[in-house]
């Protein structure tokens, strides 16, 4: 009962934070649902695909979505001496410090992910991992503040939107096309003589339009995600900020705009970017220490 609990409160605060992309994923849905060759009669159609889209979520919201994601993304366990006594100290003292301001925050694990590019990553609601090339390149508190910066997505339920898109629909995605191609052969064969050259032709344009509809809707749900991720992005800075690990997170921006060298994004990558630009981002950042900054040269005047 409580991990049914928790998977129901944690669709419900995914569906608040990202009511967009959950109106999106209704209407894929049922146009999904259409797209049934043969049994798309109203309601068989509509029984599999709730059935499908029901086992997808089933898994994003359980501990299996979190395990398929780390499998995905190549993450494991920290396993040399130099991985944990280098990373596990920083990395408790920055989940200390956050839980001592946000003590519901649950039990987080701090994996590796064997790759030479310098990047860090919050995976569903209990691990954060870094590159070997984050490892190799940022000093301590620039790692601490990228740790503040993944605990705060985490805490937030950012994660939970990828666990939605690629595990959930992505799932039920697969689950669609294998269904929808042996279902469209049996249709084949059986009306190859039955019905007229015309009427499988109209049933050919239908399925089509239909299936340039649901591109449409998956594409529109990708960038409605990374409009929703480019904002969480500012608030984990903000809050990587509060913690005290603002400094060191601007030092390791600055070092990733050098590595990145200008930005030569097309307009549909920038739409579909899950980061905003690291300069927005950096400027956001030395405004808000700037302020931090004042508040504490002029403190408000005791009452």
């Amino acid at each position: 009962m409580t991990l049914l609990k928790t998977m129901k409160e944690d669709f419900l605060k995914f569906s608040q934070t990202n009511p967009l992309y959950f109106i999106a994923s209704i209407i894929y849905f049922f146009l999904a649902a259409e797209s049934f060759p043969s049994i798309s009669r109203f309601p068989i159609g509509y029984v599999i695909a709730a059935i499908l889209y029901f086992i997808s979520l089933g898994i994003v919201f359980s501990p299996l979505g979190e395990k398929i994601l780390r499998f995905l993304e190549r993450v494991r366990k920290l396993e040399t001496k130099e991985e944990k006594e280098y990373l596990l100290p920083l990395f408790e003292e920055v989940y200390e410090q956050a839980k001592q301001q946000n003590p519901e925050l649950g039990e987080i694990e701090l994996c590796v992910i064997d790759r030479i590019t310098v990047n860090a990553c919050a995976i569903g609601k209990h691990t954060i991992a870094v590159t070997k090339g984050a490892m190799k390149t940022f000093k301590e508190d620039e790692l601490k503040a990228l740790m503040a910066h993944e605990i705060a997505h985490i805490l937030y339920g950012d994660t939970i939107a990828k666990l939605y898109t690629v595990i959930g629909n992505g799932l039920f995605t697969i689950y669609l096309v294998a269904l929808r191609t042996v279902l469209a052969i049996v249709d084949f064969v059986q009306t190859l003589y039955k019905r007229p050259g015309s009427e499988r032709l109209l049933v050919i344009i239908i399925r089509l339009i239909l299936d340039l509809m649901i591109f449409f809707i998956m594409s529109l749900m990708q960038a409605v995600v990374a409009i929703n991720s480019r904002k969480n992005e500012y608030r984990a800075d903000h809050y990587a900020s509060t913690l005290g690990y603002g400094e060191g997170l601007l030092k390791a921006l600055y070092l990733l705009e050098k590595m990145k060298l200008g930005d030569n994004s097309t307009i549909i990558q920038r739409m579909t970017a899950s980061h905003p630009r690291i300069t927005a981002r950096i400027e956001q950042l030395e405004t808000l220490l700037d302020e931090e900054t004042a508040m504490q040269m002029n403190p408000l005047p005791l009452s």
